[in-house]
């Protein structure tokens, strides 16, 4: 499809929409239910592709079938402007998200960051006034394992990786063209 024309983008989500339904009435009908070989749909530049038809239902249940969707976007904002109510139903939907990168776009910076979460520390406060004994208060805080500023400061040589059910991954990228 055209990079600056979206005039048919259209036909590419209906296309895509077809093939979730014909994958799955295939491994329904002649499978018992799942594919004998696993489908991977790398879909780059999602949000140029127009918006699938009842995808957020498709994502929801085409993994029983042996079927994988890679959602690949310069940025959240993105899935916010072309599936406005229903963008959280579909990052819910995958197990796994990786940030690549992705300039100054403060959101992804703090979904990222959010997505990370937190750790507890004991931070210890002691006051001592002239005459008094003092006092010491020991407070547990709530800190950023990474803030958003630093979400946006990775290195172009690493990445994030956040999977279901596992503490997130901050390494370096690698090559699969060598």
């Amino acid at each position: 499809i055209s990079d600056t024309d979206d005039t048919f983008n259209f036909v590419v989500s209906i296309m895509y929409s077809q093939l979730f339904n014909l994958l799955c009435d295939k491994a329904d009908d002649e499978y018992g239910g799942r594919l004998p070989v696993h489908v991977r749909c790398l879909l780059d530049e999602f949000a140029n592709i127009g918006k699938i038809p009842k995808f957020e239902e498709k994502l929801a249940t085409i993994r029983k079938y042996e079927i994988s969707v890679w959602i690949i976007l310069q940025s959240l904002a993105q899935l916010k402007k072309m599936y406005k109510d229903s963008w959280g139903e579909l990052s819910g939907n995958c197990d796994t998200f990786m940030y690549i990168g992705g300039g100054w776009d403060e959101d992804t910076a703090k979904y990222v960051s959010a997505a990370i979460g937190k750790e507890t520390r004991k931070i210890m406060n002691q006051s001592f006034s002239k005459g008094a004994a003092g006092s010491v208060s020991i407070n547990n805080t709530g800190v950023e394992l990474i803030s958003p500023a630093e979400v946006r400061r990775i290195g172009e040589d690493e990445c994030i990786i956040i999977m279901k059910s596992l503490d997130p991954v901050r390494d370096k990228k690698y090559t699969t063209l060598d």
